[in-house]
């Protein structure tokens, strides 16, 4: 059994065994594809970063003036452009000696957001309802977040297991956002529709989905977000009301 490590670690462990279908088929199979999730699929798209690496990738294959160990270092700096840029000396909570290994190499910080593997047309329904309700889009709507919710649902149903639901979705959005997969809006929309299929959830974790979105992030409070989120201690609607009193 696993007793340590930081939020990372623990998030990123259960959600290995999430995505690989080994807790699904312990708890009696794969759960049932969200509709709303599945609509969104044909309107991902392959980044065009990521198109780039493919076509240099094969350039570096045909060519034979370099060696391998050349090729790998050209495939390397190229790819560096689009892992995420923070100093590894900056991650919070601070990389651990088991992560180091596999996080960082010579160039930095070898996580590869998912925003530069996929985009999500502008032609899609989440792209114009989010332009309505202030939510940014980057890949489209967490299906992590929603598989990821649903089993920790059922864990704490079949096995009896004190599984904190807010806690498991703060360690998603904390994943999610800190390697440029998702950001927080997608997250949330993908808790969310994990907790419309879990009866009686409790409504303190409901999403609201509209320009005072941050205020509530379950299990912070608002002044806990104040004080070690928002900005100047406003959130993002306060200083857009900020600037039209100026403007």
């Amino acid at each position: 059994m696993l007793r340590t490590g930081h939020l990372r670690e623990l998030v990123t462990f259960l959600f290995q065994g999430i995505s690989s279908d080994l807790v699904p088929e312990m708890l009696g199979g794969r759960e049932a594809p969200d509709p709303e999730i599945e609509q969104e699929r044909p309107s991902r798209r392959q980044a065009e970063s990521r198109a780039e690496l493919e076509r240099l990738a094969a350039q570096l294959n045909l060519d034979d003036t370099l060696s391998v160990t050349e090729k790998q270092a050209a495939l390397a700096r190229a790819t560096r452009r689009h892992t995420v840029q923070r100093d590894p000396d900056d991650v919070h909570p601070p990389l651990s000696r088991a992560e180091r290994p596999f996080a960082v190499n010579d160039l930095g910080l070898t996580w590869m957001p998912a925003s530069s593997v996929y985009d999500l047309a502008m032609s899609t329904g989440l792209q114009e309802a989010s332009e309505d309700t202030g939510g940014l889009v980057l890949t489209g709507t967490a299906g992590s977040t929603y598989r990821f919710l649903v089993h920790a649902a059922r864990m704490r149903d079949q096995w009896g297991i004190d599984l904190d639901l807010g806690l498991i979705r703060a360690g998603m959005i904390a994943m999610s956002l800190s390697a440029g997969h998702h950001s927080f809006h997608e997250v949330m929309r993908g808790a969310q529709l994990a907790l419309d299929s879990v009866p009686g959830h409790d409504p303190a974790l409901d999403y609201q989905d509209n320009w005072g979105r941050y205020w509530n992030v379950y299990p912070l409070t608002e002044q806990e977000l104040r004080d070690r989120v928002a900005r100047d201690g406003l959130f993002p609607d306060e200083h857009a009301r900020a600037l039209l009193d100026v403007t």
